[in-house]
Order: C-alpha cells, then sequence, then structure tokens
C-alpha cells in the first residue's frame, strides 16, 4: 500500500470525488496505486496542498511512524473543525456562581492517545536501529545490546500491576529492581540538579554515584554531586 492510498482511506474520501477535484478520470488514480505509472509532479502538489501533507509520503510505503502522523494530522483537522465552545459554572472565592465558555474538543482524548502510540513506535524505531545496527557489526549475533534490552523487559513486564477499582485504575510503586535501574539511568545522565538551591536527599543516588566513579564507569566530563540547574542559577 502506497502512501495515497492509506490517506485517501484515514480522510474517509473515495477515488472518484478525488478524481473529480484533480480533474482526471478514475482509472489514472488506479493507476498510480498500481504503480503502474508515477504520480505527475503537478499532481503531487495539488495533493499535497489539498491534504497538508508533503509531496514524498503519498508514493511510498509508509512506517507505521508515518503512518501515525497522518492520522494525527487528520484528527487535528476535525479538532478545529468541530470544536465548540460550551458554558460551564465556576464559585470564585466569594461563593458566586459565573458562567464561563471553555472549549470541547470531542476529538482530544483520541489525538492524545494516538500521540502515545506515536511515541511509543518512535522508541520502537529506535531499539529497532540499535538492535539491528549490532547485530550488522557482530556477524548477526545478537550480544550485549540485545540481551540489555532483553534484561529490562524482564524486569519490565513483572513491574507494573494495575487494578480496576470504584475509584478507578490504581498503579502500584515500582519494583526495587526498576527504581535502581532508573537511578543508574539519571546518573549517567547527569542529572543531579540543585532545584531552587536545594538539594534533594537522596542518599542512595550519591553513595551509587561514587562507586561508579570509583570504578571509573562514568563517562568523561560527568560531574560528581549535585550540580547547579543552569534553568534556576541566575533566578535571585
Amino acid at each position: 500500500m502506497i502512501g495515497l492510498e492509506f490517506i485517501v482511506k484515514v480522510y474517509n474520501g473515495t477515488y472518484k470525488k478525488l478524481a473529480e477535484k484533480l480533474g482526471i478520470a478514475s482509472p489514472t488514480i488506479m493507476g498510480w496505486l498500481s504503480k503502474k505509472r508515477p504520480i505527475p509532479q503537478s499532481k503531487l502538489e495539488a495533493l499535497s496542498k489539498m491534504f497538508g501533507i508533503d509531496e514524498v509520503y503519498f508514493q511510498k510505503e509508509l512506517s507505521e511512524v508515518e503512518k501515525i502522523e497522518i492520522e494525527i494530522n487528520y484528527l487535528n483537522r476535525l479538532s478545529k473543525r468541530d470544536s465548540v465552545q460550551v458554558p460551564i459554572q465556576i464559585i470564585d472565592e466569594e461563593g458566586i456562581k459565573h458562567e464561563v465558555f471553555e472549549m470541547f474538543d470531542p476529538h482530544e482524548q483520541v489525538i492524545r492517545a494516538m500521540h502515545e502510540e506515536l511515541a511509543i513506535q518512535k522508541l520502537i524505531l529506535r531499539l529497532r536501529g540499535v538492535l539491528y545496527n549490532e547485530s550488522m557489526t557482530s556477524e548477526f549475533t545478537l550480544t550485549s545490546h540485545f540481551n540489555l534490552v532483553s534484561s529490562l523487559c524482564d524486569f519490565l513486564e513483572k513491574d507494573i500491576y494495575y487494578e480496576n477499582t470504584n475509584n478507578g485504575i490504581t498503579v502500584e510503586d515500582n519494583s526495587a529492581e526498576v527504581k535502581a535501574i532508573e537511578t543508574l539511568l539519571y546518573i549517567f545522565e547527569n542529572k543531579n540538579r540543585l532545584a531552587f538551591g536545594i538539594p534533594s536527599e537522596n542518599s542512595f543516588t550519591l553513595e551509587l554515584e561514587e562507586l561508579l566513579y570509583k570504578h571509573k564507569l562514568l563517562p568523561p566530563g560527568h560531574v560528581l554531586g549535585f550540580k547547579e540547574d543552569p534553568f534556576f542559577k541566575d533566578v535571585e
């Protein structure tokens, strides 16, 4: 399936109506979809303007990331069309009721879910790049990176527990193993910042950082201990 076919499907269009807008016959579009003929540059420009999507997407096989981005693009269009102002009641500090208006977007929840899915698919794409690159450089032997990601999955799969209750969905605390992994990443990224000049009480983080430093496992240029947050350093 090339991008044009997916885009028309997402936008709930028909090839007949699309052909009419482009001033061509329907069989011409079918020839594009079957890849018997390329889409002319003038028609690519017209399609791009019509859908608000870059020309490159109409003739290529789309990745999952690109498909989601196109769906979000369509939903954003619907949001602009369907969002309305609705009245709500608020009570001020003196207990007086006021009627105000706020925007209601019927597509907001779906768009949020699509953005979450987009973030997940982008991360999966990055993981595939890491794992395949290692595979290619080690004669297709999946070694350290693969084993590291696999072990991390083992921890995460048994870590979070969801339970539906009358009060909604509750989530148990992360396991000690996952908290330790989070701390390691926090240290390696050198994030021990002072927020508002006040250090957090986190002896475990500092002790682990010192241990890694002692065994020379931290990257060059790592600053040991709490660091001044550049965002706050000029704030008086």
